[in-house]
């Protein structure tokens, strides 16, 4: 079915003969006539009563008015989506949670406003995921660990961010024996911070009385509060934390490697959508 048999057969209706269609859409009348029946053997219904030099409408063809009238409709407004200079379109980023929770917010409400005609959403995954998801098409842009070196992506610094130790607010000094005594409050293999917190432990020769996977920043600084354990958390997510309590002990260590956030896209991605999104997201608040 195509869009100009729709217009040839609602010019007719609305102009009541074959002969004034032509004169208003400016082509012969067999034209018109040739295309309104094609219509009808694909439809399967007559949508006129043919009487003489007469064209009636039939019930079937008044109902297949409206809908046709409504496709052509949205198919004007499809085509003038891009004629003004708002930007417009559908983007998906994905973002780790410590981006989402300290670097991006005020970022994105910027965005929104001065970009309203474009629709942003965003889902928070780990590392791992956030790259296949990249991978697949299913997400334009990411904001993970980095810098991530494929022949198919492009990554770039969007946020310096690190680790660090953080315990009980009794432990200022921890010794490797201390911690070794004590959980360790760890996300899944998924994440990237995980890996840096396994090379730290066998770097430190520290081993946990118990490592237990607890994806929640709120439920591990309960557990390090309440004195039983201790994490190696994201520097920003830390500092937010000591702000409202402060209750807990947290310090760099050397071992702990630099966990910086990067922009991640697919190299051959040529829409300018993104690249303005990154442009708005660097700028300073």
């Amino acid at each position: 079915m195509k869009l100009s048999q729709l217009a040839f057969f609602c010019a007719v209706v609305e102009q009541g003969t074959v002969a004034a269609a032509a004169a208003q859409l400016n082509c012969v009348s067999s034209n018109i006539t040739t295309r309104v029946r094609e219509l009808e053997d694909l439809l399967g219904v007559s949508l006129f009563s043919r009487e003489k030099n007469r064209l009636l409408v039939t019930p079937e063809g008044r109902l297949f008015y409206q809908k046709a009238k409504q496709v052509l409709a949205m198919a004007q407004e499809a085509r003038a989506l891009f004629k003004d200079d708002a930007e417009r379109g559908v983007i998906r980023v994905g973002a780790l949670d410590v981006a989402l929770m300290n670097h991006l917010p005020e970022r994105i409400a910027r965005y929104r406003a001065n970009t309203p005609h474009v629709e942003l959403h965003i889902r928070p995954e780990p590392s791992l995921m956030l790259e296949q998801l990249l991978m697949d098409g299913e997400l334009d842009l990411i904001l993970t660990d980095g810098p991530i070196v494929h022949p198919l992506l492009v990554s770039r610094l969007a946020f310096r961010e690190r680790l660090v130790l953080v315990t009980p607010k009794a432990l200022s000094a921890p010794t490797v024996d201390d911690l070794s005594r004590m959980e360790l409050y760890v996300f899944g293999q998924t994440c990237h911070y995980r890996r840096q917190v396994d090379g730290y432990l066998e770097t430190s020769k520290i081993k946990p009385r118990a490592v237990m996977e607890i994806e929640s920043f709120s439920s591990i600084f309960a557990c390090i509060e309440a004195g039983v354990g201790f994490s190696c958390l994201p520097e920003s997510v830390v500092e937010q934390a000591v702000t409202r309590h402060g209750k807990f002990h947290f310090e760099r260590a050397d071992s702990l490697e630099s966990s910086d956030i990067y922009y991640v896209w697919r190299k051959n991605y040529t829409s300018p959508l993104i690249h303005r999104l990154i442009e708005s997201l660097e700028q300073d608040l």
